[in-house]
């Protein structure tokens, strides 16, 4: 047999490596600049008005993948996917490298944070969809789990050292300096993926239109009713986990008194529990029936959410933390698995994108309306509530048709 196809039938082929060190380089650059423009904002408001700057923040760079994403994914089916990967890698690190030089002169104000949050999103409605697209190109089908656990064993490798580097970086070095690292590793992913083998497979219909395959992403995804009811439950979950990072950001400083590190090992807990059960899952036989998994996991992150509010130290907000990502690498990994193999590869980019704009329509709602409440309520209070919102819309996947079929 040919060299090359032994190669490409292998899990650790050039292709999927390549994508995968770029966006390990580009994701510890993102986690370590994650804490650097947090306490930056903790730092330079008023506790009032922290939250409610970090939820306009988050905002902002969601609300391009609600507005613009469908069209975003019909473009990723219908011109090069590689170009739009490199391209968006690159305008982004030019973006945060704008931000590492308005830090350094002192004129990084709250408007130009959702200027450049706002202009990261849009890169992300176009790079988001593309990679979720190419992974199922590039790897064997039946490794298809195992390559999306080790893509984010990698992912959530970087979250753990990231926050935590970020947190000393941000104490010796002062965000200026992390903002360039970020951005740099943005221009490096860019690099990397210059020498990756897409695979993609472009409609040959030329007399579609735009519009027309617009819609038919819309079409496809209606007809698919599991799909189509998984992506409904799973918005209103999003918009119940949205704001979870300015609650632990007031939990750390305000509650617990805290500092920017502790703040970096709260973040890497998520992390490494992801990582731990993303390693489980490429390790262990394929999981035959996924759903119980991606059920029970939801339910179990619900119910943990809710318990970080009568976490009465950083320990065991850590462990539940830990946990709460374990329990959420399940369900990430096992949903992309039954998504990329349901959706042929030339309708995957408009399809992901639409997905994409149902699950984060509500998040700017989410995190304005509890970036104001946290100026007024507890985080006791909006953790229980929103734990309960998670536990209970799991179960609703039950009721999804054809869900015990996966």
């Amino acid at each position: 047999m040919d060299q090359k196809i032994v190669s490409e039938r292998r899990l650790f082929n050039k292709n999927f490596l390549l994508l995968w060190s770029g966006q390990v380089v580009s994701s510890i650059g993102n986690s370590i600049q994650y804490i650097a423009i947090m306490w930056w904002i903790m730092n330079h408001f008023p506790s009032a008005q922290s939250g409610i700057v970090m939820g306009l923040m988050f905002t902002f760079s969601v609300i391009p993948m609600a507005v613009i994403g469908p069209f975003a994914g019909v473009l990723n089916d219908r011109i090069s996917r590689k170009s739009i990967v490199i391209l968006s890698d690159f305008l982004r690190g030019i973006l945060i490298l704008w931000m590492a030089y308005l830090a350094y002169t002192n004129t990084l104000t709250a408007l130009l944070i959702y200027l450049i949050s706002a202009l990261m999103g849009i890169g992300g409605a176009f790079f988001n969809p593309a990679i979720q697209s190419t992974i199922p190109n590039i790897v064997p089908d039946e490794k298809l789990t195992r390559a999306n656990s080790f893509y984010q064993t990698g992912i959530q490798f970087t979250q753990i050292i990231g926050p935590a580097i970020g947190g000393l970086l941000v104490g010796f070095f002062g965000p200026f300096f992390v903002f360039m690292l970020n951005g740099f590793s943005f221009v490096i992913s860019a690099g990397t993926e210059i020498f990756i083998n897409f695979k993609q497979s472009i409609s040959e219909d030329k007399d579609s239109s735009f519009f027309s395959d617009f819609k038919d992403g819309f079409r496809f995804l209606y007809d698919q009713k599991l799909i189509f009811w998984s992506m409904i439950i799973v918005s209103i979950l999003n918009f119940a986990f949205s704001p979870i990072d300015i609650l632990i950001a007031k939990q750390i400083k305000e509650i617990y008194h805290l500092g920017a590190l502790e703040l970096g090992y709260s973040v890497s807990a998520f992390a490494i529990g992801m990582m731990i059960g993303s390693i489980v899952l490429s390790i262990i036989p394929e999981i035959k029936v996924k759903h119980n998994f991606i059920i029970l996991g939801m339910a179990l992150t619900g119910i943990l959410y809710a318990l970080f509010g009568v976490a009465p130290n950083l320990i065991t907000f850590l462990i539940i933390a830990f946990l709460i990502g374990f329990a959420l690498a399940f369900v990430n990994v096992l949903f992309q698995v039954i998504i990329q193999r349901l959706v042929p590869d030339e309708k995957r980019g408009r399809v992901f994108s639409v997905m994409l704009t149902f699950e984060t329509i509500f998040q700017p709602i989410s995190l304005s309306v509890v970036g104001f409440l946290s100026a007024s309520l507890s985080n006791f209070f909006i953790f229980t509530f929103l734990g309960s919102v998670v536990t209970i819309f799991s179960f609703l996947f039950y009721l999804v048709p054809g869900v015990k079929e996966v």
